[in-house]
């Protein structure tokens, strides 16, 4: 099926959480997928997956013509997270993230070992994004821990924080993004978790948002979709349902 020029622009935006406990079944969803998708996130659990079953995953997927979303959430030592960051430029990692809660000296080495990679491996540099909040959080669980904070108001300063410590962009709910995009810019990128589609949604998700209306709200904003593709009955056809919806709000 070939897709329209708004289609094509609405698959970049497309990121599938590869969420699986089988590395053979992560490559081959994105073979299946990768004409209606345009990254694959590769988080903690497929990664150490992988790396049990000593399958370069990442190697595979770039191999597969794919490009990677490294969603390891870097909260370490400054030093930690510079060389974690140097070693995660490799071929078809488009972006990976840090928690912004690991502070400023964390996220500036984070990207300094970002930009060091790049230099020695001559391959462009990989976006580095700050986690604000995970989506699986909630008011309540953020006054149970004592931060004296609502989820929105944490979400806004550490998006603040973010923009001031010279990170490419955010993860946030996609609730959220058109608000704070009006505030930090549109060449800021704002990478949303939390998506649902015809009643499917990822598990343990609070913050939810349905995709025709996350790119309404946000011109720069990537969505990242998991259960609602890959555990739909036909899952090129859903995808493909989902760039439809996504489709009029489009630019080209």
């Amino acid at each position: 099926m070939t897709l329209t020029d708004k289609e094509q622009e609405a698959r970049k935006r497309v990121c599938l959480a590869l969420d699986v406990r089988d590395v053979n079944e992560a490559l081959n969803l994105s073979g299946e997928l990768s004409d209606y998708v345009g990254t694959f996130k590769v988080g903690k659990q497929l990664h150490t997956v992988a790396c049990n079953q000593g399958v370069p995953i990442l190697k595979e997927i770039y191999s597969r013509g794919g490009s990677t979303f490294l969603d390891l959430k870097l909260h370490d030592t400054p030093n930690t997270a510079y060389e974690t960051a140097y070693a995660s430029v490799v071929d078809g990692v488009y972006v990976f993230n840090v928690h912004v809660a690991g502070g400023e000296e964390m996220c500036k080495k984070a990207v300094q070992g970002a930009e060091d990679g790049a230099g020695f491996t001559q391959i462009e540099r990989p976006k580095v994004i700050g986690v604000t909040a995970l989506t699986s959080l909630s008011d309540e669980d953020l006054e149970e821990q004592g931060l004296g904070i609502s989820y929105d108001d944490l979400v806004r300063r550490r998006t603040e924080l973010a923009r001031n410590w010279g990170l490419d962009g955010i993860v946030c709910p996609a609730n959220k993004a058109g608000d704070l995009e009006k505030e930090f810019g549109s060449d800021f990128i704002y990478v949303t978790p939390g998506i649902k589609w015809a009643g499917k949604q990822g598990a343990g998700q609070k913050q939810l948002y349905t995709p025709d209306r996350a790119v309404q709200d946000c011109s720069n904003s990537i969505l990242v979709v998991g259960s609602a593709i890959t555990k739909a009955e036909n899952r090129r056809e859903t995808a493909y349902e989902i760039l439809k919806a996504m489709a009029p709000n489009m630019s080209v």
